[in-house]
This record gives structure tokens, sequence and C-alpha cells, in this order.
């Protein structure tokens, strides 16, 4: 299966409008297969969001296709797969894609036999790594020893056989994981990918913030002074993926996200249409005032629709 040969497509700026009955209506009627982001619009922190498991079975009773597109690297398919059930979501495994298995079918796609240093989840990305055949170090905690660079240098070991730097979400990120990757890096034949630059997890309470994998990658990629390969939205790889395994119409799909900046630039880039909800991350504000949403949201990036979240789409089916 031949997937990352993305098809990039230009669409003319317009109006994003809100979603009522009218254009329910229009979305049901052109509209066969439903993509969604799961943090921030069917779940968070704390659990189910409101309404979006009754959507989600709504358009399963219309005989829609519904896929689960995650930038989350923290968990595997068959976590999804789980998560799904706990919280009543019909899914396949083959309905489901998340970065660490994208990252993981990226090696495995360009032939790639060498050891990974992995900042990641070794129950994450370790695992779909391992299920791609490929071999891995680096998880767990690595912490700094000593008082300054002398020990450092003494100290870090580095293993002749990676080939190929992968930052994924690491609670256990350190500076001496940061060091061992940017030194691997120095190497210009060593590969870098990254699952995605999420800056933040979408959470209820506005006064806290939970540091995304864009927190991991980002110092990685300045001790480096070079750029990852990134696997995640808005990197069209998610949705290559199911095209090719669902024989997917980019003109009859539609993704719904709470992130203008990776889930609506995605959507574009893939040529399907575009929803946002506004229960995770992106704001109002931002349809407004795109330049507020970061420089990947220009005008011309803004979605086709949006509500605040996604039961107000749900009570018009």
């Amino acid at each position: 299966m031949r997937i990352f040969r993305p098809q990039l497509f230009r669409f003319q700026a317009k109006m994003t409008q809100l979603i009522d009955a009218t254009k329910a209506k229009e979305i049901i009627n052109s509209v066969d297969n439903f993509l969604f982001d799961c943090d921030g619009v069917l779940w968070d922190g704390t659990g189910k969001i409101e309404g979006s498991l009754e959507t989600i079975l709504k358009l399963k009773e219309l005989g829609k296709k519904v896929f689960y597109v995650t930038n989350n690297s923290a968990k595997t398919r068959a976590d999804y797969m789980v998560k799904c059930k706990e919280y009543g979501f019909p899914a396949e495994e083959n309905e489901i894609v998340c970065t660490a298995f994208i990252a993981a079918q990226y090696l495995k796609t360009i032939g790639y036999k060498d050891k990974v240093y992995l900042i990641g989840k070794d129950d994450s990305i370790g695992k779909e790594l391992q299920n791609a055949g490929i071999n891995y170090t680096g998880t767990g905690p690595d912490t700094l020893v000593g008082n300054g660079y002398e020990d450092w240098l003494r100290d870090i070991k580095l293993d002749p056989e990676v080939k190929c730097v992968v930052v994924g979400f690491d609670p256990h990120i350190s500076y001496m994981k940061i060091m061992k990757a940017a030194s691997y890096l120095t190497n210009p034949d060593c590969l870098y990918v990254a699952t995605n630059e999420d800056g933040s997890l979408p959470v209820k309470e506005k006064n806290i913030c939970i540091p995304g994998t864009g927190c991991m990658v980002l110092p990685v990629t300045v001790a480096a002074n070079r750029p990852p390969i990134l696997m995640g939205k808005p990197e069209t790889n998610m949705f290559e993926v199911l095209r090719q395994v669902h024989n997917l119409d980019p003109s009859r799909c539609m993704m719904t996200g709470d992130r203008i900046s990776t889930d609506i630039v995605f959507a574009k880039r893939c040529g399907i249409r575009s929803c946002l909800v506004l229960s995770g991350i992106s704001t109002i504000d931002e349809i407004n005032t795109p330049e507020r949403a970061g420089p990947k949201a220009e005008s011309d990036k803004q979605p086709d629709y949006y509500a605040q979240k996604l039961a107000d789409f749900g009570k018009y089916l």
C-alpha cells in the first residue's frame, strides 16, 4: 500500500457559516464520510462532551461512514478502540488513525531497518514500532546526572545503530533526552520524524494548560537546528491512509475538529469540507480574526462551517 503521497487542493476563501437546520441538511445530502478529531470534539479530559455520542450514532443510523483522526501519539489504535467502546462510540480499528500508528507505518513504508531513538511512550509509539518490526531505544525516564557539561559528556552514550529520531508525546521529556536526540541528529543522514506539533491539549478548565507534543518537539528542533518530517495534522498522511483503505472520495468527506491550525488546515490540504467546533482549543475570535489562530490559519484556511459543539449539528439530524 502506497501512502504519504498527498494531493494538494486550492480553495477560494469564503465566509464560515454557523450550522443551522438548512446547513445541516446541506451537509447530510452532500457528505458520506465524516472524519472527527477526538479530544475536544468527542471527549475531553473529563469524559464525553455532551451530545457527541448521540450525533455519531445518528450519523451511523443515516448510513454515513465515521472515522476517528487524532494527533494524539500517547495511544495506539487498539487503545482508541478500547476508549471508543468505553464511551459507546462505534469503531473498527481500520476506522481509526493516530500519529503513533502513522509514524510506524511511514518508517515501514520507506523500508527503514535500523534502530530508532524514541522520545515517546513505550506503550503507544513503541508498541506501534514493534508491530511494524522496528527496534527502538530511549523510552522511560532519563534524568540528568552531574552538575555541568563535563559530567553530561561523560555520561551520554549514543547507540551507533540509531539512524532515526522519532519524537511524540513523552511525559518523561528531559534535558538528557533532548541532548541525545539532537546529538543523533547532528548526522545529516539521521531521519527526524515527529508525530505532531500541537501546543496543548483541550481541557474544560480554562485556567489549566496541559502541554502537548509540540512542547517535546520544539526543543529538539531548536537544538538540532533542523525541522522534522511531520506525521499528523495538518499534514495529509492520515487522510491518505483512510482514502486508500476505504476508497474515499474527497468531495464527499468532511473533517470536524476543534483546532484551526491543525484540523481545518488539514481538511483544506486534503480537499475536503471542514467544520470547527468551539468545545476545544480554537475560539470564535479565531474565525473572525484568523491571524490569531497562528501562521497556518490564513483567511483561506478558515472552516466552511462552525458550531459551539458537535451536538449543535446533531440536533438537526
